[in-house]
This record gives C-alpha cells, sequence and structure tokens, in this order.
C-alpha cells in the first residue's frame, strides 16, 4: 500500500472518533457556582472597593437543581440572554443595557463565554463595562468607564 493510501485509510478510520468528541451534553441535577473577580479597570474607587465583599456575598448560587436540554444550550443557566454557539462547547451571550438618568445615560455592555470542559463542570469568563455619563462619571472620579473581569466555576454535585 502507498503512504497516501495508509493516510487516507488513518484519517477514514479516525473520522468516528472525531465524530465522539462532539458537544458534551452536562448532566442535569444539582449544580452549584462558585464565583471569582478576576480584576476591574477604570472604575471609581468607592466601587472597587465594594467589589471583594459583593463578590463573596451574592456571586455564588447553589446546590440547585439544573435540568439542561438535550442537545444542551445554556438558557438554563441563568440570565436572559440570546446565547450563540460559537464553537464546539463553547458558548457566547451579549448583553447592552441604557439607563436614563439625572446627568445623561448610563451604558452598561455585558459579554460572557460558557465553555462546557465535562459532564459536570462548565467554566464562564464574563466582562462588563459600565460607562458613566460624563458628569456623573466626573462626580465619581473616574473618566474611563469601568470593567469588571469575572469566572465562575459551575461544578455538578449531585442528582
Amino acid at each position: 500500500m502507498t503512504p497516501f493510501g495508509r493516510s487516507v485509510m488513518v484519517m477514514v478510520g479516525m473520522a468516528p472518533l472525531m465524530a465522539m468528541a462532539a458537544e458534551i451534553q452536562p448532566t442535569s441535577g444539582l449544580w452549584q457556582g462558585q464565583a471569582t473577580l478576576l480584576g476591574q479597570d477604570g472604575c471609581p474607587p468607592q466601587m472597587v472597593d465594594q467589589m471583594p465583599g459583593a463578590f463573596s456575598e451574592n456571586a455564588n448560587y447553589g446546590p440547585q437543581k439544573i435540568t439542561f436540554p438535550d442537545p444542551f444550550t445554556p438558557e438554563s443557566l441563568a440570565g436572559d440572554f440570546t446565547w450563540v454557539r460559537v464553537s464546539e462547547n463553547h458558548w457566547q451571550a451579549t448583553f447592552q443595557e441604557s439607563t436614563a438618568t439625572g446627568v445623561g445615560v448610563l451604558v452598561t455592555d455585558q459579554s460572557i463565554d460558557l465553555y462546557v470542559r465535562s459532564e459536570t463542570e462548565l467554566e464562564q469568563f464574563s466582562r462588563l463595562q459600565v460607562t458613566f455619563p460624563a458628569a456623573m462619571a466626573q462626580m465619581m472620579g473616574t473618566s474611563a468607564p469601568c470593567v469588571v473581569s469575572s469566572r465562575v466555576d459551575h461544578r455538578y454535585v449531585g442528582p
């Protein structure tokens, strides 16, 4: 057999193996999430001072019963986001909200990347950007948008 013929046979033989490495279906049941503040940039000092406490008090959940659709989509996790499949086992959602204030419009942009690592483990990275109206930013002592990055580790804890 020629080297080319062997290569074709190896690739054809690998096709079933590659199909097995498809989308991972997370297990439905009790899940728990732990959030970690990864960092911030451009945020007003009073917000920075409150972030560690806010994350430790409000950012974790569970155990909570979650039933995932089959095939998997992240809608049952949380939030009212429109998820888009970016690649195998990688989903993304983006959200923008504008709020009128007495001094202008406050704009919040959020992007979330969710990775299905296994049937019992999901990893989520979030980036939240808050753009303050100029007068509000000046009162708060910042001129840049406030960007907060975080991670949530979702773990299956039982049926």
